[in-house]
């Protein structure tokens, strides 16, 4: 503290100070006259040395005040910061700046402890059902302190090893505000192990198991759904390899969300599709049915179909037409009906028979077959053309059979009706279907070459009626039949691919010999 006096400077007596310095060099007290104070000694004149030491302590000065003045700066601009985060630096979008580590630490893992709550992902089906995996599922933990440290680096000394001077830190100040640091804490265990166990049990919920489609039964009565087939049963299973795909990708970026649950078609072995193509329709044959057939003929030729219909043909067996209807008795259901015999018409048991091998050998010439035995009548019939009939016969010592082999590489199923005619009721047709290995564009028809025509003889043959039944005397006639004319006739099967004709394989020569004329005469002279 200064005292003002009210004495002037010349009165003032020594102070203290002065005493000492008076004591200490000898001086007198009129030497403070003036002032109090010892009069100045003379200036020595100094040299150029003094002028250059003086010009060089100025130098030293002004950098040491400017230098100061610079440190000065930077340690305010770091100063603020010492203590919390940097503006512009985050963690898991957290902005950081202002918070001291503690505030900024519990503030990042409040926000992980939020987050781990929320996640999810929800894998959900197309019928609306769903499975959720949560971060308690995967047992997730996050560590947000590597995250921390490295924003805590920006404009801060982390460690006694990483050590920044004060224009460092300044400079990362300055660099922090004209941008943006963001760092995350993704980074986390989980034990992934439990998707496994998820995926098993969601795919074995998935999981159907394929079934192939399966022949039933043959109803030959029906023409347009003559099979019964168990449909296939369309697997599926969940695609467990994509699906765990998308979550380990949703899992490594902490990324909550739906995923659809895709699965996939497990196709059977064989679809009714693809059964239909063993149960097609190779061949279809009528014939039609004198208006002037009696009962008793039609009903043996139903007699005889009824033994053949519903008939299943393994691959490489044999049909025989005197096998399967069986001898032509009352006993076996047959009855007496009028017959081709030798080229007349004659009452015999199971006339009509013939007409029904003559369809089943047109349907199995048709559908590909293999002929085994065949023989034409001996003379045309009305129902087919010459080279199209079989004739069947039971006669002991004179059996003539109709059989062919299957040869499709698969079963063949016969259907054989005696049905109404279409386009007139009143009229019957003989069918015959046969089924088995689709043709796929393969096709066959039958096709007739006259070879050669006989002449029948002359001279006319009498018969004597000598019961009297239809003439009496030697003198009386009556035409039985007249002349007939005969035939070689070639039959062959012509294959079409795609309707182009490939194919035209001979399967028969059937002769049909030429007749004289019949004449009745009676045994009674008059």
């Amino acid at each position: 503290m200064y005292y003002r006096s009210n004495q002037p400077p010349q009165n003032r007596p020594p102070s203290g100070n002065q005493r000492s310095y008076i004591h200490q060099q000898g001086a007198r007290p009129e030497d403070f006259q003036n002032g109090g104070y010892a009069p100045k000694k003379p200036k020595k004149k100094r040299g150029i040395r003094w002028q250059l030491f003086k010009l060089l302590l100025v130098l030293v000065l002004v950098a040491a005040i400017g230098g100061g003045i610079y440190v000065g700066k930077a340690y305010l601009d770091v100063t603020p910061y010492t203590s919390v985060f940097l503006d512009g630096v985050s963690v898991d979008g957290i902005d950081l700046g202002g918070m001291t580590w503690e505030e900024g630490n519990a503030a990042v893992r409040g926000r992980i402890n939020q987050d781990l709550g929320s996640w999810y992902v929800r894998l959900k089906s197309s019928n609306g059902m769903y499975r959720d995996i949560t971060s308690e599922t995967l047992n997730i933990r996050r560590d947000p302190e590597e995250a921390l440290e490295a924003a805590w680096a920006v404009g801060h000394e982390t460690s006694a090893t990483d050590r920044k001077t004060i224009f460092e830190l300044q400079r990362e100040i300055q660099e922090a505000k004209a941008n943006t640091y963001s760092f995350s804490s993704v980074s986390y265990d989980a034990d992934t192990s439990q998707i496994d166990d998820i995926l098993s049990d969601l795919e074995a919920a998935a999981y159907i198991q394929p079934q192939d489609a399966e022949y039933v039964s043959f109803n030959p009565e029906s023409s347009t759904k003559p099979f019964t087939f168990k449909e296939e049963v369309i697997g599926r299973r969940l695609d467990t390899e994509q699906l765990k795909a998308e979550i380990l990708q949703m899992v490594g970026a902490f990324e909550s969300g739906e995923i659809l649950m895709r699965t996939e078609t497990v196709m059977p072995d064989f679809t009714v599709v693809d059964l239909e193509k063993y149960y097609a329709l190779r061949a279809r044959a009528v014939t039609p049915i004198d208006s002037k057939s009696s009962e008793y003929r039609n009903a043996n030729i139903e007699v005889a179909f009824s033994r053949i219909n519903n008939q299943i043909i393994n691959d490489g067996a044999k049909f025989s037409f005197n096998t399967y209807v069986g001898r032509r008795t009352q006993e076996n259901g047959f009855y007496r009906a009028y017959e081709y015999n030798y080229g007349e018409l004659t009452l015999g048991i199971g006339g009509g028979v013939c007409q029904a091998s003559t369809t089943v050998y047109l349907a199995a010439m048709l559908a590909g077959m293999d002929l085994i035995d065949h023989t034409p009548h001996a003379m045309k019939v009305s129902y087919t053309d010459l080279g199209m009939d079989a004739t069947v016969s039971d006669t002991r010592g004179a059996e003539k059979d109709m059989s062919f082999r299957n040869n499709s590489g698969g079963q063949i199923f016969i259907a054989a009706h005696v049905i109404q005619d279409p386009s007139n009721k009143k009229r019957l047709m003989c069918e015959v279907r046969i089924y088995g290995m689709d043709l796929e564009n393969i096709g066959y028809t039958l096709e007739t070459e006259i070879v050669e025509v006989l002449q029948p003889p002359v001279e006319p043959v009498y018969m004597e009626d000598k019961d009297g039944t239809y003439v009496t005397y030697m003198d009386e006639t009556e035409v039985i039949s007249e002349a007939m004319v005969g035939y070689v006739v070639d039959t062959y099967r012509v294959t079409y691919e795609n309707g182009v004709q490939t194919d035209r394989d001979k399967l028969t020569r059937s002769t049909y010999p030429a007749y004289a004329q019949k004449i009745r005469i009676g045994v009674t002279p008059r």
